[in-house]
């Protein structure tokens, strides 16, 4: 992706160093506008340093001397993305009203109403409530296809502590990464990482299943601009906090078996995609308020099944609906994913080889990891076996999703 990164002149403009530095890691094509004020803080050889393809000050437009491009014009058409981080009350007030005092207001003006404009402002808390900068806020946020991140809450700059913090690298990365290039009508349903089986108030059954593969495939689904809605285990929850503010995305927690069951009925219908990727707890004990004594247990607990979401789902299933399945599996052969899909004829059965680590003779396998072994069984036979990233996993089912939807 072509971003192009304006940055002005903010106290905490020196975010906008490492945030360079990790898009273009993630192999992003960066070139970096500075206001004027930005200057005082930063110096434009950084970014350059840093690997941006191309580096501008404020004063670059007038500056060409007997070139025939119109700077502003060329890299409006040039980028993907504009992004302006920190965006000051100043450069807000500007945008809003379509003053140009520099080359990063002059290009604002220049995109095409398709391309992605995303403003991270930082402030002081009073600036940001004044009702100048609301009505500038609101005014901006009428433009095409732009966008307001909200600020964060801490201590400011100036001293003082409330809202008007520039949001962190991390968030801001996650958000801009996976920023839709286009909209899409459709709608995925995520269910990710584990649920708990109590046994008593303390004591509980659950697995290792960290969520990243349904974080992945939260990230790259809202990328195609997809609307997205994720079922999380209650552990899980905190990988999705950076992207939290993402208009496309909403995330609803679940604690136990029954809960996901509940919630992915609400769902259902209105989604064109379920990807059951959550490791459910297949196992109800029979649960026991306040604390189970040790005289009151033997040599067994009752336990009874607990419900197969996905079972219950493939009911109701319509045929304008794609589902996806996963199996955790420690054996992962072609006859145990056969008897899985027979069971449960999803469109597409991801096979995942896994281990807890809990034996002192076994390794994690599957869970918590970045990679995993994986066979894709579609069309009653294996398609493909081997291992891959979690980012790579997401891919593939994004490009099965896609040819599905053609």
């Amino acid at each position: 992706m072509k971003i192009l990164l304006y940055v002005t002149g903010s106290i905490s403009c020196y975010k906008s160093i490492e945030l360079t530095r990790s898009l273009i890691k993630l192999g992003h094509d960066v070139k970096v506008v500075l206001s004027q004020a930005a200057t005082e803080f930063l110096k434009l050889e950084l970014f350059s340093y840093l690997g941006a393809s191309g580096v501008f000050g404020p004063e670059a437009d007038w500056k060409q001397g007997q070139q025939k491009e119109i700077l502003h014009i060329e890299l409006a058409k040039w980028c993907d993305q504009f992004v302006n981080f920190p965006a000051t009350a100043n450069t807000i007030s500007h945008l809003a009203h379509g003053f140009t005092k520099d080359l990063g207001t002059t290009i604002f003006l220049a995109l095409p109403e398709k391309t992605p404009k995303l403003i991270f402002p930082a402030m002081n808390t009073k600036m940001l409530k004044n009702n100048i900068i609301d009505q500038n806020v609101e005014k901006l946020s009428q433009c095409h296809n732009t966008f307001i991140m909200p600020t964060e809450s801490g201590e400011l700059a100036c001293g003082e502590v409330g809202l008007g913090k520039l949001i962190e690298k991390e968030k801001a990365l996650a958000l801009i990464t996976c920023w839709p290039m286009k909209k899409n009508d459709r709608s995925v349903l995520i269910s990710t990482g584990a649920s708990v089986s109590p046994l008593d108030d303390v004591r509980f059954l659950t697995n290792p299943a960290s969520g990243k593969t349904g974080k992945e495939l939260a990230s790259s689904f809202l990328q195609t601009g997809h609307k997205v809605t994720v079922i999380s285990g209650f552990y899980n929850t905190h990988l999705f906090s950076d992207i939290l503010d993402h208009p496309n995305f909403s995330l609803v927690t679940a604690k136990t078996t029954h809960d996901f069951l509940n919630e992915t009925k609400k769902y259902i219908n209105q989604s064109d995609v379920f990807i059951s990727s959550a490791a459910i707890c297949d196992i109800d004990f029979n649960y026991t308020e306040g604390k189970l004594k040790k005289d009151r247990i033997g040599d067994g607990l009752s336990i009874s099944k607990a419900p197969d979401i996905l079972k219950e789902m493939l009911k109701e299933k319509r045929e304008d609906q794609f589902y996806i399945g996963f199996a955790a599996e420690a054996n992962l052969s072609e006859e145990i994913l056969k008897k899985k899909w027979k069971q449960k004829p999803v469109d597409l059965l991801i096979g995942t080889l896994v281990s807890s680590g809990t034996m002192k003779d076994k390794s994690t396998l599957g869970f918590r990891n970045n990679e995993a072994n994986y066979k894709i069984f579609e069309k009653d036979q294996i398609t493909f076996e081997g291992p891959l990233s979690k980012t790579q996993l997401s891919s593939l089912i994004q490009e099965k999703v896609s040819t599905w939807q053609q």
